[in-house]
């Protein structure tokens, strides 16, 4: 009597394997410089330009405040110390520019708002 063989499967190292169909995606949109691959970043160009704004009001503050040396070191000069620039606008330029950054973060992208509603 001839013995039977039995089908058995062949080892999965010797079993073809198919590539999975690929993925269409949907066509681009128009690409912009604050998008990363297929997302859009949280800030926009508004944005970006509000807050770098902010941050020069806070270092042109800051400049201000610190002023200059005193021409003698030896000698006390309340006048330039305690001077209007100093002590009034200097703070003021660095307040308005810690409000504009928090304005320029909270501000809503409006480019993002515009690209979901045409999707």
């Amino acid at each position: 009597m001839a013995k039977q063989q039995q089908h058995r499967p062949a080892p999965q190292s010797q079993q073809r394997k198919t590539a999975p169909a690929p993925v269409r995606r949907p066509a681009e949109k128009k690409e912009s410089i604050f998008s990363v691959g297929s997302k859009e970043l949280i800030f926009g160009r508004q944005n970006f330009i509000m807050m770098g704004t902010g941050l020069a009001l806070v270092l042109v503050g800051l400049a201000i405040m610190s002023g200059g040396a005193m021409p003698d070191p030896n000698k006390w000069e309340p006048e330039r110390i305690y001077s209007p620039m100093r002590i009034t606008l200097a703070p003021i330029l660095m307040v308005a520019g810690f409000v504009m950054v928090a304005v320029g973060i909270f501000k809503k992208n409006t480019e993002a708002t515009s690209n979901d509603t045409e999707a």
